[in-house]
C-alpha cells in the first residue's frame, strides 16, 4: 500500500486549470464544448476547418507572400456566435498546440527551392484561427501556388485532445470524505477539509483497498487518483486541504474518449 500513494502523491496536486465537467458536454455543428466544473465557461473543439487566403498575394523583397489561415467552419459559417448565446456559454479560446499543424508535402516541395527563412512555415494561432501557413514564392509559381491552395489543403492538422465519455462515472467524495473526518484523519474547518498530508495519503489509500466500491472502481488506485487530486496537497508543510467547492464538485472515473481534430 505504501507504494500506492509514494507514486502518485507528488503530482496530486499538479492542476493548472480547472477540471472539466465531461457531463455537461454540448456536440453541435462541428463545436464541442466541455465546460469547467462549476461554470459555464470552458473550451471549444472544432472538429471541421477550412483553410482561407488572408488575401492577394503582397510583394515582399522581390518575392510573393500568401498567409493561409486555418478556420472552424462554425465561424466561417457563422454558427458560433448563436451556439455561445443559445447555451450561455463564456468561451475559454483554447487552441491547439502550433505543432499540430504541418505544411502539406504538396506545397513544402513545390517551394523547397525558396531561400532559408522563406520555405513554408507555420505560424502560431490566433483564435479562433487554428493556426496559419506563411508562403513565399515567385512571381512564375504565383498561379500554381494559387491552384493548389483552391483545389487541395495545403496545411495539415493532427491533434487528439484527451477527454473522458460525458459517461465516465462520477466518485461520491462526501462518502469518501464522511469515513476519513469519523476515523480522524480529516476535519472540518470554515473553508473545508484538512488534515495531515501523509496521514491523509495513507489512510485514503488503506481505504480504497478495503473498501473499493467507495472508489468505484475494480482498481481502487483509479479511484484514489482521482479522489486525491481534489486536494491541495504541501507535503513539506505536511498538509491536505480540500475547499468547500471542491467537496462539493463532481470527480470523474475518466473513461477515455479523446477528441480528434484533423485537417487535410
Amino acid at each position: 500500500m505504501l507504494g500506492l500513494f509514494t507514486l502518485v502523491a507528488p503530482a496530486a496536486h499538479a492542476q493548472t486549470e480547472p477540471p472539466l465537467d465531461y457531463a455537461r458536454t454540448i456536440e453541435q455543428s462541428g463545436m464541442v464544448f466541455v465546460p469547467y466544473v462549476g461554470m459555464n465557461r470552458g473550451p471549444i473543439y472544432y472538429t471541421s476547418y477550412e483553410q482561407v487566403p488572408n488575401g492577394p498575394p503582397t510583394n515582399v523583397s522581390g518575392m510573393r507572400k500568401l498567409i493561409v489561415n486555418l478556420f472552424p467552419t462554425a465561424h466561417r459559417q457563422n454558427l458560433y456566435n448563436g451556439f455561445v448565446s443559445q447555451n450561455g456559454i463564456t468561451d475559454a479560446k483554447v487552441l491547439p498546440p502550433a505543432s499540430a499543424c504541418q505544411p502539406t508535402e504538396e506545397i513544402a516541395d513545390l517551394l523547397s527551392y525558396m531561400p532559408v527563412g522563406y520555405t513554408p512555415r507555420i505560424l502560431a494561432g490566433n483564435y479562433p484561427i487554428a493556426c496559419s501557413l506563411s508562403l513565399f514564392f515567385f512571381s512564375e509559381d504565383e498561379a500554381k501556388v494559387l491552384s493548389i491552395i483552391n483545389a487541395r489543403p495545403v496545411i495539415t492538422l493532427r491533434a487528439s485532445i484527451p477527454l473522458c465519455s460525458p459517461a465516465s462515472q462520477k466518485l461520491n467524495i462526501s462518502a469518501i470524505n464522511q469515513r476519513l473526518v469519523t476515523d480522524g484523519v480529516l476535519r472540518s474547518t470554515s473553508t473545508g477539509l484538512t488534515g495531515n498530508s501523509w496521514d491523509v495519503l495513507f489512510e485514503s489509500s488503506r481505504l480504497a483497498q478495503l473498501s473499493p466500491s467507495l472508489f468505484l472502481t475494480s482498481d481502487p488506485q483509479v479511484g484514489w487518483e482521482a479522489y486525491i487530486k481534489a486536494f491541495t496537497l504541501d507535503l513539506n508543510a505536511q498538509t491536505a486541504t480540500m475547499s468547500t467547492s471542491a467537496a462539493s464538485q463532481p470527480v470523474y472515473i475518466c473513461t477515455p474518449d479523446p477528441l480528434v481534430l484533423q485537417f487535410g
